[in-house]
């Protein structure tokens, strides 16, 4: 998700309480896309806006410019010319404590915005922000299959449906596992990390019983992907939570799902493992890093799920800065931030992880080296916001606890 090149994901984890209350159990499974009723397989529904719109101008707050050609900006109860973009993310802020509880945000967001309408909406005609250098270009030859071996990408281009900004390419994030209930209800993202093991925050699955994961989803309204590859559903055998994690600050936040049946990575070119880290690596400095999922595209009740799995490119940021720039957040000044169970990324306007992704991979691909799970999505302040980084579950805090159960 860069803001020049493929933008428009917005990652947002809100807190754990806040996350609890965003979706009622037991809701149906349909959810408005661009303003169509579009029947999904998650059962993804976000909560209205609850503000009720009114006419353009109808409030004698006029339309301002965006900066983009075409677009202004409006305030977020009016409603844009028919056909043009939704919402872009909101901001919140407020508070104070000590290692969070009580004040973390549970949460992925790449807005082409990058802030140009902060506090209102976007319109553009058509419904289109003018695009980057655009997407990449789909490989060429014959599709391979997977070899073995750990943090491979494999996107496969779909017939006549190139990649828009900000959205994954079919096969480019093989790894990516959807935690659902037997229900169909969505309950977090997760990584694939070995053929019968998908690694999760612990915040999404601690008081779960019954589970699945699904593997090769790209599309969630569609019963297929790609004409050649299917998605795949396994159910979860068992369900290990790190034995010190704690739900209110979410330290130690580490779930592992066992699945009842392995997965053939060599049979399917568009599913494989991301690898884990050594123990202690250092991931601070590294700018190549992407974060994936479905989640919402803003926070504080305006955004919506995503359909197709959105991407956004966050680099990972330094323990001690991130602590101080936190401390300037509704944290304040007393806040601490768990170096062991947390690293930072992100802190640039329109590129965060949001509501809805808690679990989902934060991955980095070291110079000659190969995809790895840097984070999962764990917690923030807010979404999307200047200088006030996303935070993530540090991984490579917990690779010995994890290779206990998994043998990669």
């Amino acid at each position: 998700m860069r803001v020049w090149g493929k933008v428009w994901l917005v990652v947002v984890v809100a807190a754990a309480t806040v996350e609890s209350q965003r979706r009622p159990s037991g809701q149906g499974v349909t959810t408005t896309i661009g303003g169509q009723g579009v029947t999904t397989r998650l059962g993804l529904l976000g909560p209205e806006l609850g503000l009720p719109p009114v006419p353009i101008g109808g409030i004698n707050q006029p339309a301002r410019d965006s900066g983009i050609i075409g677009c202004v900006c409006l305030p977020v109860n009016q409603v844009c010319p028919e056909g043009q973009a939704p919402p872009p993310p909101q901001n919140s802020q407020v508070g104070a404590p000590n290692h969070g509880a009580g004040q973390i945000d549970v949460r992925i967001v790449n807005l082409l915005t990058g802030g140009q309408c902060p506090g209102q909406k976007m319109c553009c005609p058509g419904g289109v922000i003018p695009p980057g250098p655009g997407p990449r270009p789909p490989p060429s030859g014959p599709v391979p299959i997977n070899t073995g071996g750990c943090g491979f990408q494999n996107p496969l281009p779909i017939p006549n449906q190139p990649a828009k900004f900000a959205e994954a390419e079919f096969g480019e994030y093989p790894w990516v596992a959807v935690v659902l209930d037997r229900a169909n209800n969505y309950k977090g993202g997760g990584v694939l990390i070995s053929e019968n093991w998908v690694l999760t925050a612990a915040h999404k699955v601690a008081k779960e019983r019954d589970l699945k994961v699904r593997l090769g989803e790209h599309d969630v309204t569609k019963p297929k992907d790609h004409p050649n590859f299917d998605h795949i559903e396994i159910p979860v055998g068992n369900i290990i939570i790190h034995p010190d994690f704690k739900a209110d600050t979410l330290q130690n936040d580490v779930g592992l799902l066992n699945l009842q049946r392995p997965v053939n990575t060599n049979q399917f070119p568009h599913i494989g493992t991301a690898c884990l880290p050594r123990q202690g690596q250092i991931f601070a400095g590294e700018n190549q890093c992407w974060v994936t999922g479905f989640g919402k595209d803003a926070f504080d009740g305006v955004g919506e799920f995503q359909r197709i799995l959105k991407e956004v490119d966050v680099p990972v940021q330094d323990p001690f800065v991130c602590q101080e720039r936190l401390r300037n957040t509704r944290l304040g000044q007393t806040f601490i931030l768990d170096r062991n169970s947390f690293l930072c990324a992100g802190g640039i306007e329109g590129k965060d992880a949001c509501t809805g992704d808690g679990g989902a991979p934060l991955v980095c691909k070291p110079e000659r080296g190969q995809w790895t799970v840097a984070g999962l999505v764990a917690w923030g302040i807010g979404c999307a916001t200047s200088e006030v980084p996303g935070v993530y579950v540090n991984i490579a805090s917990y690779a010995d606890f994890i290779r206990r159960f998994v043998r990669v």
